[in-house]
C-alpha cells in the first residue's frame, strides 16, 4: 500500500519537475553582489533558471527540516530518558521475579510434591 501511494505521490511530482526544467532551461544571470553597481561588475554566474529554482526549493527543505529537527531536541532528549528509565525499571523487575521465584522454589532435599500439599 505504502509503495502505491509513493508511485501515486512521486511519479507526478517528478514529472512536474522534469516539465518545469524542459520549460525554463534558458540562461539567468545570478549576481553574488547584493548591492552591484551601476556597470553591474562583480561575482556572478549565468545558469539555467530551472537550477536555480530548484536549488531554491532544496535549500528551503533542507532549511525547515534542520528548524524541525532542532525545534524537537527537547522530545528527543526526554524520550532518550524515558527509554533508560523503562530499561532500569525492567531490569529491575527482571530482578525482583527472579528473587520471588527463588523463593517459591522447593529447598534442596525437599520434593516438589511437598511444596504443592503446602500450598494448596
Amino acid at each position: 500500500m505504502r509503495s502505491v501511494l509513493r508511485i501515486l505521490v512521486f511519479v507526478p511530482l517528478g514529472l512536474a519537475f522534469l516539465y518545469f526544467a524542459v520549460a525554463n532551461r534558458g540562461p539567468v544571470k545570478i549576481f553574488l553582489d547584493p548591492f552591484p553597481g551601476a556597470g553591474e561588475s562583480g561575482p556572478s554566474f549565468e545558469t539555467p533558471l530551472y537550477l536555480v529554482v530548484l536549488a531554491a526549493i532544496a535549500l528551503g527543505v533542507v532549511a525547515g527540516g534542520l528548524s524541525s529537527w532542532v525545534a524537537h531536541g527537547r522530545y528527543r532528549r526526554a524520550a532518550k530518558v524515558a527509554r533508560a528509565d523503562a530499561k532500569k525499571a525492567r531490569s529491575e523487575a527482571d530482578q525482583l521475579r527472579g528473587q520471588a521465584l527463588a523463593s517459591l522454589s522447593p529447598a534442596p532435599g525437599s520434593s516438589s510434591r511437598s511444596l504443592r500439599n503446602d500450598m494448596g
